[in-house]
């Protein structure tokens, strides 16, 4: 009994964790690079270096928590939310990149 209590804490901590762990580091990344603490060359470019981040970030995290919401294991939460983010990312890139040629 003890045993299911500490698998059922486990869940409650880590699964949140997971979920949000990439949003902050995010965070931190711009904050870092934006208090010029981490710097890519001395440009103020720099912050959009940010910006993919945290789309993927946030896409994440909804997918972590639409899986999580259906029950998926804590693995292959991690491994969908992650491929499902990239993929978020390469379609934005390149719905931009499609946008600058309509022009």
């Amino acid at each position: 009994m003890a045993r299911l209590r500490a698998r059922a804490l486990a869940h409650i901590v880590v699964r949140p964790f997971l979920a949000v762990v990439p949003l902050l580091l995010t965070v931190l990344f711009a904050w870092l690079v934006m208090d010029d603490r981490l710097s890519f060359g001395g440009s103020e470019k720099e912050i959009v270096l940010a910006v993919p981040l945290a789309i993927w970030s946030l896409a994440y995290l909804g997918c972590h928590v639409v899986l999580w919401w259906r029950r998926a294991m804590v693995a292959r939460s991690v491994a969908i939310s992650s491929v499902l983010a990239t993929g978020v990312v390469a379609v934005a890139w390149l719905a931009l990149f499609g946008a600058r040629w309509l022009r």
